[in-house]
């Protein structure tokens, strides 16, 4: 009986001893996700930089889109707000220029013209 004890008591050493020479993968998964936030962080700060300056050149650049439509008469402006109202509904541009009575090459160059307002 004394014999199987001072096995086990052996066993339990031996056993405790391999379990402090394992590698420990909890930390290295956490020193990876460590690494992950940090390289995740960076990207947010890159994209937010990037879409500052893309906010700051759309505003610059609407200035003259502002001028152009200035220039237009009021008949047009109201066709055109009327036309980028169907498309914004979801109208066809076959189906905007049956109603307007005009032709689809002119409704799609009336939207593409006029992008940065419907978006």
């Amino acid at each position: 009986m004394t014999i199987m004890i001072i096995i086990l008591f052996i066993i339990s050493i031996v056993l405790i001893g391999f379990s402090f020479l394992q590698r420990d993968n909890v930390k290295e998964l956490e020193q990876e996700l460590g690494h992950l936030q940090l390289s995740a962080m960076q990207e947010i700060y890159k994209l937010k930089k990037k879409m500052k300056l893309v906010e700051e050149e759309l505003l610059q650049s609407d200035t003259p889109l502002k001028v152009e439509t200035k220039n237009m008469s009021e008949n047009e402006q109201t066709n055109t707000s009327r036309i980028l109202a169907k498309y914004s509904q979801g109208m066809s541009l076959d189906a905007i220029a049956l109603s307007e009575g005009t032709s689809a090459e002119e409704i799609s160059t009336i939207v593409k013209q006029n992008e940065r307002v419907l978006t």
